[in-house]
């Protein structure tokens, strides 16, 4: 074997290490929308076009609807929505590049969990990832957690 094939493809397995070790799945909490406790919050409050469209509130452990109507919660449909507070960010913007460029002024929807608030955007231009706003980041998630703040009340209730 001449020796130019085996540097290749030596140079090729490093090559392939290399994509493999950048494409495996971590779990850094830096690679997460927000560092929030999910099991400490107590508020979830859900807007769209400045309107309050549904609030959850948990007394002893139990989640309860308040917003649009009182009514008991089931806890896996909250916790749905408590997901979006550990969403994977793919890709953060500094805040100050303007939100308006993002569709984020004003917002599509926004959720807060207690007294964060967590705005969503626009679509980028892959159609697959949503931008929001945590705080002073900007980043691209998922357009399933925006897909949870369309949900009706009736989902979260189990009616």
């Amino acid at each position: 074997m001449n020796p130019w094939w085996r540097l290749n493809g030596v140079l090729a397995l490093c090559a392939i290490l290399l994509l493999t070790l950048d494409l495996w799945p971590r779990d850094d909490p830096a690679d997460r929308l927000t560092t929030l406790s999910l099991p400490d919050i107590e508020r979830i409050r859900i807007e769209r076009g400045d309107r309050l469209q549904l609030a959850l509130e948990r007394h002893d452990g139990q989640w309860r609807l308040t917003h649009p109507r009182q009514a008991p919660a089931q806890q896996n449909r909250v916790e749905q929505l408590l997901a979006i507070g550990k969403a994977p960010v793919r890709r953060r913007f500094p805040a100050g590049t303007g939100p308006a460029d993002y569709g984020l002024a004003p917002p599509t929807a926004i959720v807060q969990f207690d007294g964060l608030r967590i705005a969503f955007g626009d679509r980028d231009p892959s159609q697959e990832r949503r931008y929001v706003q945590a705080g002073d980041v900007i980043g691209l998630v998922d357009g399933v957690y925006f897909n949870l703040l369309t949900l009706p009340t009736s989902h979260f209730t189990g009616d």
